[in-house]
């Protein structure tokens, strides 16, 4: 499996990112690869669409690899480390750190969501431009990336409510108080 990293996604250098800065290179890579998806669909043949496939592909494992980083660190400041962090900055050692992070906090996997997640990411990483020849095949791959992203939401969305409820638990002026009427 290749991660597809520019040279500013390097290996430890989307970890030293600041908040603002993952937000915004993630919000780049999306219109980015959503871009690169909609030249797939409009090319007129199977060769057209493998043709531009290498850079659907490069944008969509980019794309993982910067939700993957704010998704692990969102994580790791809201929930005790219950695996070993990830040895890399690649898609495969981020995605092993969640999913074995998320299962040991839910053993019911999320009624199978988490292993959704893995295969779709797996087959992602995995895909090489002549899979992608086909429309509907292409299209399959765009809405697994999407649930992807929605199981990516919902894993940010646990960590910050966590995170939430430890800081009210520290700071209870923070707490929001219902108004006296």
């Amino acid at each position: 499996m290749t991660d597809g990293f520019d040279a500013d996604d390097a290996p430890g250098a989307l970890g030293e990112l600041t908040g603002y800065e993952l937000w915004d290179r993630t919000q780049q890579a999306g219109q980015q690869a959503a871009a690169a998806y909609g030249r797939m669909i409009d090319a007129r043949s199977a060769r057209a669409r493998v043709a531009v496939a290498p850079e659907f592909l490069r944008r969509v494992r980019q794309l993982l690899a910067l939700r993957l980083v704010a998704v692990v660190g969102d994580r790791r400041r809201a929930f005790p480390r219950s695996v070993p962090p990830a040895g890399g900055h690649g898609v495969a050692a981020l995605w092993a750190e969640v999913f074995w992070a998320a299962r040991a906090r839910s053993p019911d996997g999320g009624s199978g969501v988490l292993e959704a997640a893995d295969a779709s990411i797996r087959g992602l990483l995995t895909l090489e431009p002549s899979d992608l020849a086909d429309p509907d095949t292409l299209r399959a791959w765009w809405a697994r990336l999407e649930l992807v992203e929605e199981t990516f939401g919902g894993l940010e969305m646990e960590a910050q409510a966590t995170l939430d409820t430890l800081r009210a638990a520290v700071d209870p002026e923070r707490q929001v108080r219902p108004e006296s009427s």
